[in-house]
Order: C-alpha cells, then sequence, then structure tokens
C-alpha cells in the first residue's frame, strides 16, 4: 500500500471524525448544563448516534463500504439539524415524514453532515435551510445558504478532493466530494444550484426503495 493512499485515508479519517466529535462535545455540554430530564433523554441519544459512527469511522474509513437495510431519512435529517442547533447553529428545517430508502444510516448522516456543515461556513451567519420531501420515485433533501454564491465554471470542481473556492474560509476540500460519492453509492446524486450573491443549494436525490413483487401481488 503507497504512502500517498494511507495519507488519503487519514486525511478522509480525519476529516470525518472531525464532525462527530465536535456535536459529542457540544451534547455532552448542553447535558451538564440542563435541568430537563426529557432533553437530557434526547440528548444522550444524540450522543450514542455519534459515538457509534465515531467507532464505525474508525473500523472502517471506506466511503465505499456501505451496509443497506430499510430506514427513515427523515430522522437522520432531523437529527442532524437538531445536532447543530446544539452546537449555536442557524438553521431551520422543513422535513416530511415516512422517507423510506435502502440506505447506510452512519454513511448518509455524514453525507448530510458535510453539506450542512458547509453551507454553515459558507453562508456568512444568514443562516441554513433543509428541506427533505419525496416526489417522483425519489428522495429530495435540499440544503440552502444565503451566502455569495458559486460562479457557474465551480459548480463540478467543488465536488474535486481538496478544491476549494477560497483560503479565506475553513475546510479541507473533502466535505463534497465524500458526500457526493456517498450519494452516489446509493445509486443516488448530489449536485449544487447557485448563482453569485444568491446563495447557494445543495440537493441529494436517494432513490425510493421498489417494493418487493410478494408484497405488491399481496397489497392488490
Amino acid at each position: 500500500m503507497s504512502g500517498g493512499f494511507d495519507n488519503d485515508r487519514l486525511a478522509v479519517l480525519v476529516h470525518e471524525v472531525r464532525s462527530p466529535v465536535a456535536a459529542l462535545a457540544a451534547v455532552a455540554k448542553a447535558a451538564a448544563d440542563s435541568q430537563d430530564d426529557s432533553a437530557r433523554h434526547d440528548l444522550v441519544r444524540l450522543a450514542l448516534a455519534a459515538c457509534r459512527a465515531i467507532e464505525r469511522l474508525v473500523m472502517d474509513v471506506s466511503v465505499a463500504s456501505v451496509r443497506l437495510e430499510r430506514l427513515d431519512v427523515s430522522e437522520l435529517v432531523r437529527d442532524a439539524v437538531v445536532a447543530q442547533l446544539v452546537r449555536g447553529a442557524v438553521i431551520e428545517a422543513h422535513v416530511d415524514d415516512d422517507l423510506v430508502v435502502d440506505g447506510d444510516a452512519v454513511r448518509l448522516r455524514q453525507a448530510i453532515d458535510n453539506v450542512i456543515e458547509n453551507a454553515i461556513h459558507h453562508g456568512d451567519g444568514a443562516g441554513v435551510v433543509v428541506r427533505a420531501t419525496g416526489a417522483r420515485g425519489a428522495i429530495r433533501i435540499a440544503v440552502s445558504d444565503a451566502g455569495p454564491g458559486i460562479p457557474d465554471d465551480e459548480l463540478e470542481r467543488i465536488f474535486q478532493i481538496g478544491a476549494r473556492l477560497t483560503d479565506e474560509r475553513p475546510g479541507s476540500g473533502l466535505g463534497l466530494p465524500l458526500a457526493r460519492s456517498i450519494a452516489e453509492a446509493h445509486g443516488g446524486s448530489l449536485v449544487a444550484a447557485s448563482a453569485p450573491g444568491t446563495g447557494a443549494t445543495f440537493v441529494f436525490e436517494l432513490p425510493v426503495p421498489q417494493r418487493h413483487p410478494d408484497t405488491a401481488a399481496s397489497s392488490s
């Protein structure tokens, strides 16, 4: 195994572990400050999810590795938004219920976290809006910011490993390429739409699971 490959894998691991570690720290602080037992219960659930994500990432940093199961991506999106709210982000969510996909919960959460964090970093403090809906045989998750926007000729380059629009903002140039790789590993896509001065919207599309023939026959 080459040193360059090892370094790439290490860079991916370091980048991806940052998010759940930061979430875990924020949740722990919020739990320590909270006097509400109900709120603490929710915070403990978020902390456990972050711990499981860290464990999975350390054991398997390969983006190509996905373990598919039937899951409700609505919960993943809501948890990702709550984790950012706990950390003090300005963010709102409009999420439909029962957005079912065949997916890897850890990997999809990674991808959603990466795109949301990118929007927060580039949103100039104006807030981020996350929308998750189901339509036309696909689940659509859109993350919008009100930042400076992205020039047309950069809309694809930002998905290249190491690409950054500016050195003035934080980032490693890994988050968006990883998010797209995860979406594609699920048979989906991640694209960006923007114009300078109008903010940017990143859109995941994930396929809706096909009904099993036996299920379809029994329900007819």
